[in-house]
C-alpha cells in the first residue's frame, strides 16, 4: 500500500502538511467523465491569525472543524484527475474570527491547482487554439483567457 510519502512523490507536491490515508484513490463519474479522485488531509497548528496577528500561545488559536475543497490537478494517464482535500478550520479566541488552512499547491478561494495554471501558461505559449488549450486542462476555455 502506498504511503503519504509515496503520493506527495507521485504528484510532485512538497507541502509536509498534506496527509493521504490508505486507499485514497478512487474512480467515478463526474461532469459526465470518468474521473480519478485522490483524498488527502491538510492540517496543521498555525503560528498566528490571519486575521489580527495574534501569536498562538496558550490556545489562542483552535482547530474548529473541516472544509472540503474539490481541487482541479492535472490529468494522470488519460483520466482527469481531482485533489478532494479536507482543509482543517481554525478559530482565533482573540478576533473571534475563522480561516481555513492553506497550501501552495492552490491559491486561497481558488478551486484549480497552481498546477494546472503553469501547464495553461506552457500551453498559451505555443499556437493553439483556447478551446484546445481548456479541452486538454479540464478547464472552461474563460478560465484560459483570464489566465
Amino acid at each position: 500500500m502506498p504511503t503519504s510519502n509515496d503520493m506527495q512523490k507521485v504528484l510532485d507536491i512538497q507541502d509536509k502538511n498534506l496527509l493521504f490515508e490508505e486507499d485514497c484513490v478512487s474512480y467515478a463519474l463526474f461532469k459526465n467523465h470518468y474521473c480519478k479522485f485522490i483524498y488527502c488531509t491538510l492540517s496543521y497548528m498555525p503560528t498566528a491569525c490571519k486575521h489580527c496577528g495574534e501569536p498562538n500561545q496558550n490556545y489562542s488559536i483552535y482547530k474548529n472543524g473541516s472544509q472540503t475543497s474539490s481541487v482541479t490537478f492535472p490529468t494522470t494517464g488519460v483520466t482527469p484527475t481531482y485533489l478532494n482535500v479536507k482543509k482543517q478550520r481554525f478559530k482565533c479566541k482573540n478576533c473571534q474570527r475563522t480561516f481555513t488552512a492553506s497550501t501552495p499547491i492552490v491559491q486561497e478561494n481558488c478551486f484549480i491547482s497552481n498546477f494546472i495554471k503553469a501547464a495553461v501558461l506552457v500551453n498559451a505559449s505555443e499556437a493553439r487554439s483556447v478551446k484546445n488549450i481548456a479541452l486538454e486542462t479540464h478547464v472552461s476555455a474563460t478560465t484560459v483567457q483570464r489566465l
